[in-house]
């Protein structure tokens, strides 16, 4: 245990400073960090909107309108039509109200200090987050061997299953310290303006916010454990930056589609309680898809074929990947 430590120490140490892990890091914060920032600002001015519409939705104001029309419109026949379709418009002012509101307050998470984390793994845990671990992989993996740099690293650590191990764990490492700053980021942005702007926290009360980073924080890092593993595998068995990244992508893409729900991309998104009207604004993956079984319940095949993977992979140990 302690040699496997000191072999994850000498990878964090040759990781973590380089320029494309932090290159990327800071893209994610500030990437993610300015979306909050745009999409709160939409939330909140769709829902003063349509409440401002809903105000003038009024008698007296449909007589107003009727006073104001040009001389060549028949102000009688304007006021009636008004007050017969006043009931009608409300309705539906109010269903779009209700669906506005919904937002804000899903939006709303991100300016609570323990809702910042939960929209950081909205982000991380789906496709941003998993295709950056998918590339540091395919550099610093796959890289090893394209480069020539895999012969001396194993030559000092010949347990091949040690070192993608350890590989993994830096990933995982990096992942985290990525979702912190991004955290750190959004909270930031909030205490700095979007709380005194767009004031969309008034609407979510503390339990929801726990219940929602509970979701996705503690979905979120098992996902991201899960990527890092099958991502450096990948890279290990592909040898090849480029075609590691082509084939992860392609993975990705097809474990997306909503075609059933036992499929990854809909089971990540029932378990971590995506909102199909919100892709793209706290996330970025396939919308959830209704499903009688439960989330764990359809993940269970997956995480088994992965464990089946890993018990193959360990059991033959391969020697011809260096």
């Amino acid at each position: 245990m302690k040699s496997w430590l000191r072999l994850l120490g000498c990878e964090l140490r040759r990781t973590l400073p380089r320029l494309l892990p932090v290159a990327i890091l800071l893209l994610l914060t500030v990437g993610i960090t300015l979306q909050a920032l745009n999409v709160q600002r939409v939330a909140h001015n769709n829902l003063q909107n349509v409440r401002l519409g809903l105000t003038k939705l009024t008698p007296e104001h449909c007589a107003e309108d009727a006073a104001n029309l040009p001389p060549d419109v028949p102000a009688d026949a304007f006021l009636k039509d008004c007050l017969a379709g006043l009931e009608g418009t409300r309705a539906a002012y109010e269903n779009i109200e209700a669906g506005f509101a919904a937002h804000a307050e899903q939006l709303g998470m991100a300016q609570h200090p323990l809702g910042a984390v939960g929209w950081t793994f909205g982000w991380f845990a789906t496709a941003p987050g998993l295709l950056s671990i998918l590339v540091l992989a395919a550099f610093f993996t796959a890289g090893e061997w394209s480069r020539g740099t895999a012969v001396p690293l194993l030559l000092q650590e010949q347990r091949l299953w040690r070192l993608l191990s350890a590989k993994a764990a830096v990933l995982w490492v990096w992942s985290l310290l990525a979702a912190a700053a991004t955290s750190a980021g959004v909270w930031l942005l909030a205490v700095t303006h979007t709380r005194r702007a767009f004031p969309l926290h008034r609407m979510v009360a503390a339990d929801e916010v726990s219940a929602y980073t509970l979701q996705r924080a503690g979905t979120g890092l098992l996902v991201l454990g899960v990527a890092c593993v099958a991502a450096v595998g990948l890279a290990a068995v592909v040898r090849m930056p480029l075609r590691t990244v082509l084939i992860g992508v392609l993975v990705l893409a097809l474990a997306t589609l909503p075609v059933t729900t036992w499929l990854p991309g809909p089971v990540l998104a029932d378990g971590m309680g995506l909102s199909h009207g919100l892709n793209v604004y706290d996330h970025l993956w396939t919308s959830a898809v209704d499903s009688a079984a439960p989330a764990a319940v359809r993940a269970l095949p997956w995480m088994a074929l992965l464990c089946l993977a890993l018990w193959q992979a360990w059991r033959t140990r391969p020697r011809d990947l260096v």
